[in-house]
């Protein structure tokens, strides 16, 4: 068995876990106000402000989206001009915790979100039972192990979200499994650190970031009739069980890390307009001189899967959706993003997004069946004419603009893997969701957000470190996520270079 070399480091992740909501909850939280009157609370910035799906892997590889590319679970792909899930022989990285593990330590890794099948060699890796994001199945190592978790805990009930509208009763249930994993999490995590002797410990808890999204409160009592205690209630299970945790840790010889990645607030996305722009960007754009491509044709063909998405009764297709295999669910929402589009014909389109819209353009020599020349006029026109169109954008029933800004993505995160992310990523005022918009240039639109989303991810997120006794080797702390890493490696492998 490999020696300890230095204190401990036990990292607890509230995966989407709100500051300002913690901290006007502190009476209700007695554990994590324990932790912050004995830790260093520091707020740290994160790539959520672009790109919210990319906080995990910036996370646990220590370095930003362009080096990692991963920002969804259902990621684009030039190659097959759709959208394919990320896996381990497309995008793999590497969580710190397997050099840890190559260093000699003894690791247990629980529920680290938008990790691939877990290879650690020695170590306890638990993936994917209770995770709100995941990109692939639940898997353990040694494999045995999750049997083992079945037989004790079962499966966690939380489930895969639905972007579909939900009704009070199952926001009701959603609030009972959440308060119900959260407890089941702490209860595995403090088996987990009883198992086996261990130098470093992270577990990660999802329940704060479903609950966000779903269970946002507004004005005391949703429209929905659902209580605005219910995410209160859910972060209340999480003290519970984090306080749990800080029980079974050794804290005179551990560093404890509790942390988020990213924060949540009411939502603010205009995302659901992003398709429906696009089209009309591309039926009406023109380019202007010559270009072997020309003149582009009108609108998308619209087809069976999208129409269905678009008109299937919500409660009917949260039914469907939790029934059916994640392979089939991949497939409907590929064939809804992309069908319909002559390719030679296209010069950019809307991916799936979240938050923020992205958008691809379809480069020749990157896409398979790429319409715009790099570099051409009518790749600089294209990009010119999105960025007025979408600016063009007003809320109709205010007045106030849409977009705060388009960005490319390509400028603000270079890296040998920047060509997965999206082209172009466009932000918004922070306006509540609109149902109709209009453009002098484009004309007006209509749509409704349907996801079902009364939250939103918001950049900001946050970790408190508690050195263990006196010691204080943590001078300045970390000010960004992607710092997190490099402190765990610093703290446990001294010599260790800083990123």
């Amino acid at each position: 068995m490999a020696p300890t070399i230095g204190p401990r480091i036990a990292m607890i992740g509230l995966d989407g876990a709100t500051l300002p909501f913690i901290q006007s909850h502190l009476p209700s939280l007695p554990h994590l106000r324990r932790a912050v009157a004995s830790g260093a609370l520091r707020r740290l910035r994160s790539t959520a402000d672009l790109l919210p799906g990319s906080v995990w892997p910036t996370f646990y590889t220590g370095t930003l989206p362009g080096e990692h590319g991963i920002y969804h679970h259902l990621q684009w792909d030039a190659g097959s001009m759709g959208l394919r899930r990320v896996t381990d022989d497309w995008l793999h990285c590497e969580p710190f915790w397997h050099e840890l593990e190559r260093r000699g330590l003894r690791v247990i890794a629980v529920d680290v979100p938008m990790t691939f099948p877990p290879r650690l060699g020695r170590g306890l890796e638990v993936v994917a039972w209770g995770s709100h994001d995941e990109m692939s199945p639940f898997a353990t190592r040694p494999t045995a192990l999750a049997g083992e978790i079945r037989r004790r805990f079962g499966k966690h009930p939380m489930g895969s979200e639905i972007p579909v509208r939900k009704s009070r009763r199952t926001l009701q249930r959603i609030r009972s499994d959440l308060v119900k994993g959260a407890l089941l999490k702490g209860e595995l995590s403090r088996w987990l650190l009883r198992a086996r002797d261990w130098d470093f410990f992270i577990t990660v808890f999802g329940e704060c970031h479903r609950g966000g999204h779903l269970l946002w409160p507004a004005d005391g009592v949703r429209d929905d009739g659902v209580l605005a205690t219910g995410l209160l209630d859910v972060y209340r299970a999480v003290d519970t069980a984090v306080g749990g945790i800080l029980d079974s840790l050794a804290l005179d010889q551990t560093m404890v890390v509790i942390f988020s990645l990213h924060g949540m607030g009411p939502n603010t996305s205009q995302e659901h307009f992003v398709p429906k722009i696009m089209e009309r960007v591309n039926g009406r754009f023109v380019c202007q001189g010559p270009d072997p491509v020309g003149a582009w044709p009108p609108l998308r063909r619209r087809r069976l899967m999208r129409l269905l998405r678009e008109n299937l009764p919500a409660r009917l297709q949260h039914v469907i959706a939790r029934t059916v295999p994640p392979a089939v669910r991949d497939l409907v929402v590929n064939r809804s993003i992309t069908a319909g589009y002559d390719w030679p014909g296209t010069p950019g389109l809307a991916l799936l997004a979240d938050l923020n819209g992205y958008l691809r353009f379809n480069v020749r020599g990157r896409e398979r069946e790429g319409a715009l020349v790099p570099g051409s006029k009518a790749f600089q026109q294209y990009v010119h004419w999105i960025v007025e169109c979408f600016h063009s954008f007003r809320i109709a029933a205010s007045g106030e603009p849409l977009v705060k800004a388009v960005c490319l993505a390509g400028a603000a995160f270079r890296g040998g893997r920047s060509a997965y992310l999206p082209d172009a990523i466009i932000t918004w005022t922070g306006a509540p969701p609109a149902a109709r918009i209009h453009s002098e240039t484009l004309g007006s639109l209509t749509a409704e957000l349907a996801t079902g989303r009364a939250g939103n991810h918001r950049p900001e997120g946050f970790c408190i470190v508690i050195e263990p006794g006196s010691a204080r080797r943590v001078k300045a702390g970390p000010g960004h996520i992607v710092d997190l890493a490099p402190l765990a490696l610093q703290w446990l492998v001294p010599t260790a270079p800083p990123g």
